[in-house]
């Protein structure tokens, strides 16, 4: 349980850096990984900045956040394009 305590306040300083480098916002690290509203209101704002490595961060105390309700992500794989000997078989047989 201690890891994870310290993971989350690791990502949370990460955040932290990130929004007062781009939005010269200051959050609370402390007061973020302790109160579930708060946490929800500094991933909003990290979220709106549109950064790349924020959502991954994001994406990463939702997962290990304690007081945050478990998120199901989906991955949504490619669909294969069918080759040119793969069409002929689709309408009738050899």
């Amino acid at each position: 349980m201690a890891g994870e305590e310290e993971v989350l306040f690791a990502l949370a300083g990460r955040i932290h850096v990130l929004l007062r480098r781009q939005t010269n916002r200051i959050t609370d690290v402390e007061w973020m990984c302790r109160n579930a509203l708060y946490a929800n209101e500094v991933l909003k704002l990290a979220r709106a900045e549109g950064s790349e490595e924020l959502q991954k961060l994001v994406e990463r105390v939702e997962d290990v956040h304690p007081l945050l309700p478990r998120i199901q992500r989906v991955v949504v794989a490619p669909i294969p394009e069918p080759t040119s000997s793969a069409s002929k078989y689709v309408v009738s047989l050899r």
